[in-house]
């Protein structure tokens, strides 16, 4: 920071990771080879990227012009392809791992989009609250759309806490790593964009029993799914419903009751 002047960017959410033994953590977690192709989300200053080269090739983005300037005076660009740009307006394939500390105000967005694409592993570290939400049960309050969605895709573990001393400027309280698996999908779902659609629409009644919710969210459901009035509440009908409140349920029956509708 004195040799380039520059500061953290609140407004970016910039944390830089200080603590070489957790850097060492995750790309131990990540079990790089060189045929792996690394995907980093807001490089910051580097630390973290430096030592993903040493494995792997690494796609590196990051959104603020002055780090960028910093990081391509201080990381060798061997095997290194350096984005200025913000990820969520970046169109990126042909990587196969996700390894970053992503910033923490865009962590929902970052993962919404991650969920898109298909990644072998991810080893990321979020506030400890968001990780909590993506390994969350049924019937737990962090339960939502998202655990829905990140765990069809993916076998997600919480491995540890990170302080907030690992990081400067401190953030609030405790963060976590985060490791994604790609799992064997329990059951292929038809459409994955209308998916997560039908999920992120059925939590918005979230207290509601799953008929109700259904009912409530038919008028959004109606032009995505492309089918009529009529048909829906046909395909509906044939479904078991008791009367499981939408946060009660489990992954499967999401996917069981979206295969049956779409």
């Amino acid at each position: 920071m004195a040799k380039y002047r520059f500061r953290a960017n609140r407004k970016l959410s910039q944390n830089f990771v200080i603590n070489e033994h957790l850097i060492e953590k995750i790309v131990e977690l990540a079990d790089l080879k060189a045929s792996d192709t690394v995907l980093e989300i807001g490089a910051g200053t580097g630390f973290l990227t430096k030592a993903l080269l040493k494995k792997s090739k690494v796609i590196a983005v990051e959104k603020d012009k002055g780090l960028c300037k910093v990081l391509e005076e201080e990381l060798s660009q061997k095997n290194l392809t350096l984005i200025l740009g913000d990820f969520l307006k970046e169109t990126i394939s042909k990587y196969n791992k996700v390894v970053s500390l992503p910033p923490y105000s865009q962590s929902s967005a970052i993962m919404h989009k991650l969920l898109e694409n298909q990644f072998e592993l991810g080893v990321l570290v979020f506030q400890k609250e968001f990780a909590e939400k993506l390994i969350a049960f049924p019937g737990f309050e962090e339960y939502c759309a998202l655990s829905v969605l990140t765990q069809y895709y993916f076998d997600t573990e919480i491995i540890q806490s990170v302080s907030a001393g690992s990081f400067f400027p401190k953030p609030k309280g405790e963060s976590a790593i985060v490791v994604l698996k790609q799992c064997k999908e329990i059951q292929k779902v038809k459409n994955k964009k209308n998916f997560t659609f039908f999920v992120k629409t059925l939590f918005r009644f979230r207290n509601k029993n799953l008929s109700n919710a259904l009912n409530k969210s038919r008028q959004f459901l109606l032009p995505v799914l492309d089918i009529s009035s009529e048909e829906f509440d046909k395909r509906v009908s044939s479904i078991e419903m008791g009367e499981e409140k939408v946060d009660l349920l489990p992954v499967e029956y999401f996917v069981e009751i979206f295969n049956e509708i779409a």
